[in-house]
């Protein structure tokens, strides 16, 4: 069986150089006190691994749209650790909960991911993530998220929501039913697509369907 939270946030933050190390132990309490909250389902994070080892990606699920709003930012632990975050200087460009380095999107029941009950290393922290952004040519959101909704369903079919090898991906990949919907109904600059984004990262701490 698989599961996936109505609404979640998909987080990128752009360190800077040099500073993953100390973003791992900054994440350490963090993932900590999101695994008590009541409406938190997911929170992980993992470390760019397009060319930006300083950029991070967290992948945040709730039950409730709201969660995101009253769970782990409005904590001590996360006060706390932001001030470390600011005493230290992690980010690019500009320090503060303000700063354009904190890229957060946030999706309510119109896409997300999967996740397999049965899966034993769901909660690994050297998992590879890949994260899918599709921009919607006007008037064509809801056939988007049609296709979005194919797309997860090959990946139900296929019995895995995630392959454990690169040899696995590359043969998921070539699959004619995904390509059908990836190569043609979600291609960038297509019918319905005006663009889309790619983005992988490598886990190191979090969990998932707690």
């Amino acid at each position: 069986m698989t599961s996936e939270p109505p609404f979640f946030v998909v987080a990128r933050v752009v360190g800077r150089e040099g500073a993953f190390e100390l973003w791992k132990q900054r994440l350490v309490r963090l993932c900590e006190v999101s695994a008590t909250e009541p409406l938190g389902n997911t929170y992980y994070w993992g470390q760019d691994l397009d060319g930006e080892p300083d950029t991070l990606w967290g992948l945040e699920g709730y039950s409730h749209a709201v969660g995101f709003f009253i769970g782990h930012p409005s904590s001590q632990v996360f006060k706390e650790e932001m001030a470390l975050v600011d005493s230290d200087k992690l980010l690019r460009n500009e320090q503060g909960l303000a700063s354009k380095d904190y890229d957060l999107k946030h999706y309510d029941q119109v896409g997300g991911y999967l996740t397999r009950e049965d899966d034993e290393g769901k909660d690994g922290k050297d998992s590879f993530v890949v994260v899918m952004h599709f921009w919607a040519k006007g008037g064509c959101g809801s056939r988007v998220r049609g296709q979005d909704s194919e797309l997860r369903s090959l990946l139900t079919v296929a019995g895995s929501s995630r392959t454990k090898t690169e040899k696995e991906f590359d043969k998921f990949k070539v699959w004619d039913r995904y390509m059908s919907v990836i190569d043609v109904e979600l291609k960038s600059g297509g019918d319905l697509v005006e663009k889309t984004e790619v983005h992988r990262s490598k886990a190191f701490n979090g969990h998932i369907d707690k």
